[in-house]
């Protein structure tokens, strides 16, 4: 599954926002390797996005309607779209996105929980040979009649939808189904002996379903369904690092095809979450997509192409809040320009506004 372009208004604190997670112009000698729709050279996408941005701009609320609305296409519940919708607003949303084959979904919807609507329109346009993404956008087909009939049209129209979102709040009940046993276990003895070289006997429980024992001196810890039992026993980056590798083993396996990996690195080393992003980079395949978000700064001197990084930022215009996203290509034309440098610079207007802690470099009491 490829996500295309996202518009969320009055949802989950969003106003007015536009998502492009297409680009223009090829990029030779990526590190990404081929950027397009296979079988579709001009219709290019993003595949590896690094999303950053200051506490508080929506990196995880992105993830979070994303998530409800794959859910709402396979299930037809429109719950999943109201308790995402503003309660004293009228809502809604747009989604670009291509799942199988060559056929551009565009999915619009129209919330408004005073009244208890939803209301659902469903477009299509078949991508032909030479089309980029705006090409076929102008062919698009009026499907929601179709779609309208069952709740579990949409799902028929669009197809299974393979997908993976990693937070930290998630329940991970599910997380291991489809995940080789094997390579879970050789992904967890990496990742977790790496964080910490005294957690290297790891083991597949024989008498727990979908279950894993990290042995420690006579204690055992123990990853049920995905999920550690005891965190507490563990230290904050060696607890996170399950998580990763649950994802990683995801990934690795290939079980899905969009992936979307919310701040999981919060208490690893920095070079630790380069590396590891640079695994997951490697096993993205043709039409796979990971969205990485991070506070980490140092993942600004990847070698990858400038629309990889993109940076939301809030600011306050027409007397709210509002999240934006720019693109560090959207700035940064000449192959020379420095996105580190870039940031540090405040060139995307993503940097916190610390003004408010002045007042605590005051001399003298208060």
């Amino acid at each position: 599954m490829i996500v295309l372009k996202v518009c969320l208004d009055h949802i989950y604190g969003f106003e007015r926002f536009e998502a492009n997670l297409t680009y223009p112009k090829k990029v030779v000698d990526s590190l990404l390797g081929e950027e397009h729709l296979e079988g579709r050279e001009r219709f290019r996408y993003k595949k590896a996005l690094i999303l950053m941005g200051a506490n508080a701009t929506g990196k995880t609320s992105l993830g979070r309607a994303l998530m409800r609305i794959f859910a709402f296409i396979e299930t037809g519940n429109q719950t999943l779209l109201t308790e995402m919708a503003d309660m004293e607003e009228i809502a809604s949303f747009t989604l670009d996105f291509v799942n199988t084959g060559f056929i551009l979904y565009r999915l619009t919807g129209v919330i408004d929980r005073a009244e208890d609507t939803v209301t659902i329109g469903c477009q299509t346009a078949d991508i032909q040979k030479m089309d980029s993404y705006e090409t076929a956008l102008r062919r698009l087909t009026d499907r929601t009649k179709e779609t309208a009939q069952s709740p579990n049209a949409l799902k028929k129209l669009v197809g299974p939808l393979h997908y993976r979102f990693a937070y930290p709040e998630i329940d991970t009940s599910l997380r291991l189904a489809g995940i080789n046993k094997t390579l879970m276990l050789k992904t967890l003895r990496a990742v977790i002996g790496t964080l910490d070289p005294s957690l290297t006997d790891i083991v597949i429980a024989k008498d727990l379903k979908d279950s894993f024992i990290i042995r420690r001196k006579g204690q055992e810890i123990i990853i049920q369904d995905g999920k550690l039992l005891n965190r507490e026993v563990l230290s904050s980056g060696t607890a996170e690092g399950v998580d990763v590798a649950v994802f990683l083993a995801a990934m690795m396996a290939r079980d899905q095809r969009f992936y979307y990996c919310d701040e999981h690195f919060s208490y690893i080393q920095s070079d630790l979450e380069k590396r590891i992003f640079g695994i997951m980079m490697d096993r993205l395949g043709p039409n796979d997509q990971l969205i990485f978000t991070t506070h980490n700064t140092d993942m600004l001197d990847l070698n990858l192409p400038k629309h990889a990084f993109a940076f939301l930022r809030k600011k306050f215009e027409e007397g709210v809040f509002r999240v934006s996203m720019v693109s560090a290509s959207d700035i940064l034309k000449r192959n020379t320009d420095s996105v580190r440098c870039a940031v540090e610079n405040d060139v995307f207007a993503s940097l916190p506004d610390d003004s408010l802690l002045d007042a605590l470099e005051v001399d003298g009491d208060a």
